[in-house]
């Protein structure tokens, strides 16, 4: 009983065909998406003059600063002590001031860098998910979680041309 048991699982293994199923896998560079997209060059741009414009306004703060503590300096010995003092400390007051809208500067433009760029790359799931959709791939991953693929594996630059289509610009709020 126990051969006749054997040799029917064996039997039942052997004429088995075994079930393959193919599932199609697909990597991009989200970078490259967007350094290289309009819509992405337009965004890095409007960050980068909106930087350079607070980096311009904390410059001039910085250097009015100084000139008020060389012209500070330059009346230690004209003004009395106790004057010199309050100046000094009303001085500290606006640099401590300016540090903190420094820092709060740097905290607004950080969050309005990652707002839109999350905006910005919510634009692009429906363009990924109509070509994975039409292209019957299943999973899309990030190239930045890839160890080693095959290069034509890589969607990034028919995603570009796909995004360079339908969204044109992207204006930051």
């Amino acid at each position: 009983m126990k051969i006749l048991y054997t040799s029917f699982i064996f039997l039942l293994l052997f004429f088995i065909n075994p079930v393959v199923a193919e599932q199609k896998i697909a990597f991009i560079n989200m970078d490259k998406v967007i350094s290289n997209s309009n819509s992405g060059i337009s965004i890095l741009n409007q960050l980068t003059d909106l930087k350079n414009k607070n980096s311009k306004f904390l410059e001039n703060e910085k250097k009015r600063f100084k000139e008020k503590e060389k012209k500070l300096i330059s009346q230690k010995n004209l003004i009395t002590e106790s004057d010199f003092q309050n100046k000094v400390d009303g001085l500290k007051l606006e640099i401590k001031s300016y540090n903190q809208n420094k820092n709060k500067l740097i905290a607004e433009f950080n969050k309005i860098k990652i707002d839109n760029t999350n905006k910005l790359l919510k634009l692009f799931d429906p363009i990924l998910v109509k070509f994975s959709n039409d292209k019957e791939i299943s999973i899309i991953l990030q190239k930045k979680d890839i160890v080693v693929a095959k290069s034509e594996l890589d969607i990034t630059d028919e995603i570009i041309k796909i995004v360079n289509n339908e969204v044109k610009e992207f204006k930051i709020k």
